[in-house]
């Protein structure tokens, strides 16, 4: 067993994997006043809670977008399982042919889900991580990375609305029974599921356009796919919430020589 954490800027997502399975999963929040000691006692008791003794692991691998956690969050891990987390980063061999300007401005959040990707799923693949940022990834038909477009998040639309506009009210991420809404709550609503859905299925079919053939495979994952995906017009979209835990065991083993 092995520990996986993907820091992200509003959630911190940890698993312990076995053999590629995910023996059980839980998030913290993506909280900078946290200390080391605070974030190790709710990995420990949020991993009992699931059936996981931290200290079994043998070992730990973090990606993270937020260089100011990983320096809080990767002493945690370590007085939790007792290894020092690999991390993802420049030196670190993934096993990924990526094909752009400059390679290292690659989150490893989104090269763990690539990696995950170009194994699991047929080729081309359209790569889809719904977080704080909408982060969309290509792989080619040979398991090159070739790059990707980064959009606002639903959930980083939903806050600027509510912050920046001040007669609209902070919505929570429901579907409304209707496109056309009746009152404001409902017309924002209906704005953030329908407005992100139609994006993902216009950036879709553009990055088909410029690739030249049809995706095989268009997998979404992060903590809004749940609640987009099913509204996209698209068919055939698979929503895959262990992409980046898959990877990112893979990219451990691959760095240990165990594959």
């Amino acid at each position: 067993m092995i520990l996986t954490m993907d820091i992200g800027n509003a959630s911190v997502v940890v698993c312990c994997a076995e053999n590629g399975r995910r023996l059980c999963r839980f998030q913290l929040a993506s909280d900078k006043t946290r200390t080391t000691d605070e974030y190790a006692a709710y990995m420990t008791l949020l991993a009992k809670s699931g059936g996981m003794e931290l200290s079994r692991a043998a070992g730990a691998i973090i990606a993270s977008v937020v260089p100011q956690l990983t320096a809080v969050l990767a002493p945690a891990v370590q007085r939790c399982t007792g290894h020092a987390p690999l991390i993802v980063g420049p030196g670190v061999r993934t096993g990924l042919n990526i094909r752009m300007d400059d390679p290292t401005e690659l989150g490893g959040d989104l090269a763990a889900a690539a990696v995950a990707a170009a194994e699991r799923y047929p080729l081309p693949c359209i790569l889809v991580d719904m977080g704080t940022a909408t982060a969309v990834g290509v792989i080619d038909e040979k398991g090159s990375y070739i790059g990707g477009l980064i959009c606002p998040g639903v959930g980083l639309s939903q806050s600027s609305l509510a912050r920046s506009a001040s007669q609209l009210p902070d919505v929570s991420l429901e579907k409304p029974k209707r496109v056309i809404g009746k009152n404001t709550r409902d017309s924002m609503q209906s704005g953030l599921i329908h407005g992100a859905a139609a994006m993902l299925d216009g950036v879709l079919e553009r990055v088909e356009t410029e690739l030249g053939m049809p995706a095989a495979s268009v997998v979404v994952t992060g903590e809004s796919a749940g609640v987009i995906v099913p509204n996209c017009r698209r068919g055939g979209i698979s929503i895959d919430e262990d992409l980046v835990m898959y990877g990112l065991w893979r990219i451990w083993r691959r760095n240990r020589g165990a594959d």
